[in-house]
């Protein structure tokens, strides 16, 4: 069988939304400090803490993108019959991708916000394994300025399962062998289950006896079912890449790209309302509220995905949203803004060990649109610097060990 190539093309539009999104995830953050969320004591600002509060909808394509770009080589390798990547090289490239700038944040918040803090060498070595969301010296986890990081972790251990689990999906997809649409079928038979773990994680850690906020809303499982779903597109791409046949979800998303975005708008406003909650909340959800939440933040990214990856669907608004030059930029510089916009919020309060272990000020006490645009100018160049002084050299190191070990090149569409 011979499939059609990857679609280039459509990599810059990909970029493009992982900048949007980053910089979403940066503004509703500093909101909140700025004073404009309304939580707790703050009062906020009228409409636009209510539009801040709905943006707590739209990291899910990260996790769905990291699902699908992964998952893909493996899944096509099952519709060949050939090897998968190998899975020394896999586990290297994925690693150097991510650990070597998490690592630099880490050192950073360490010296700079947390130097007085640390007191035991668990301390310092719990974040640099990505253990201390599970056990830290206070038993909460968040150590300032890596509050965020909980991300990391379930990325790193979704890179550990990924090869175990794809192996196990390509021995029951290939009793298949020669007929690749019951093959996909196979697939998103193994895969589709896993969903529900996130719901299911959802009403384990809102039970009352759970408390707020626990430690354990932050754990991997929460958006593993997204990470499945992600492979569950992977293993569509993978399909339309061999067999040269669109999918019936992405023909419908061809039809008319910009109603799955219609629609993805309007559940961004539904979350903006919070029907079981107070509305413009940003407080602790009661559990049917938490529930909406994870349908609607799962539902959302697909909306806004899908439109993005599949083969035949064009749009020439999403590609001048996400395809110009400043969305594409920011999208390279994701993951140091997702990971730096923390630390520089300190550096904004003036807060940790660099300015005399001073506290955190209260939320509002800045300035609002002055905050917003010191972190946002701060992150980006942190950002900046460690993409091209530790995340491409890393890159390319990882790049010649794939190829040193003859690694299928990384999926791109």
């Amino acid at each position: 069988m011979k499939g059609n190539p990857p679609r280039r093309a459509r990599v810059p539009v990909l970029d493009g939304i992982r900048g949007l999104i980053a910089i979403g995830v940066l503004f509703m953050h500093t909101a909140y400090f700025a004073g404009i969320m309304d939580l707790g004591p703050v009062k906020g600002v009228p409409v636009i803490n209510w539009l801040t509060v709905g943006l707590t909808i739209i990291l899910t394509p990260f996790f769905l993108l990291s699902g699908m770009l992964l998952y893909k080589s493996f899944a096509k390798a099952t519709f060949t019959g050939t090897s998968g990547p190998p899975v020394k090289a896999f586990f290297a490239r994925r690693l150097l991708r991510i650990v070597p700038t998490y690592w630099v944040v880490v050192a950073a918040a360490l010296l700079l916000i947390n130097f007085a803090s640390i007191n035991s060498v668990w301390y310092v070595v719990a974040p640099v394994l990505g253990l201390h969301y599970f056990k830290n010296t206070d038993s909460s986890g968040l150590i300032p300025g890596l509050e965020i990081t909980w991300s990391v972790v379930t990325e790193v251990l979704f890179y550990l399962l990924l090869p175990v689990a794809a192996a196990l999906i390509n021995r029951y997809a290939r009793n298949a062998a020669g007929d690749p649409a019951r093959q996909l079928r196979r697939m998103v038979c193994c895969l589709l289950p896993f969903v529900l773990i996130g719901p299911a994680w959802e009403i384990y850690t809102h039970l009352p006896s759970m408390g707020q906020y626990p430690i354990e809303l932050f754990w991997p499982p929460m958006f593993f079912g997204v990470m499945a779903l992600g492979m569950v597109l992977g293993a569509l791409n993978a399909y339309h890449d061999v067999t040269g046949k669109v999918p019936g979800l992405y023909r419908l998303a061809a039809k008319s790209p910009l109603s799955w975005w219609a629609l993805a708008f309007t559940l961004y406003i539904v979350n903006c309302i919070r029907p079981f909650d107070k509305a413009g909340s940003s407080d602790y959800p009661p559990i049917s509220q938490a529930l909406l939440d994870h349908v609607l933040t799962v539902v959302w990214g697909v909306l806004v995905l899908v439109p993005l990856i599949a083969p035949t669907a064009r749009s020439r608004v999403m590609d001048v949203v996400l395809g110009n030059k400043l969305s594409v930029f920011l999208g390279r510089i994701s993951y140091g803004v997702y990971l730096w916009h923390f630390p520089v919020l300190y550096f904004a309060f003036r807060a940790g060990s660099l300015f005399g272990t001073a506290p955190m000020m209260e939320p509002g006490t800045i300035a609002p649109w002055l905050l917003v645009g010191e972190v946002l100018l701060g992150t980006i160049v942190l950002a900046t610097l460690t993409y091209y002084l530790v995340e491409r050299p890393a890159g390319r190191l990882g790049a010649r060990i794939a190829k040193s070990k003859a690694a299928i090149p990384t999926a791109s569409l």
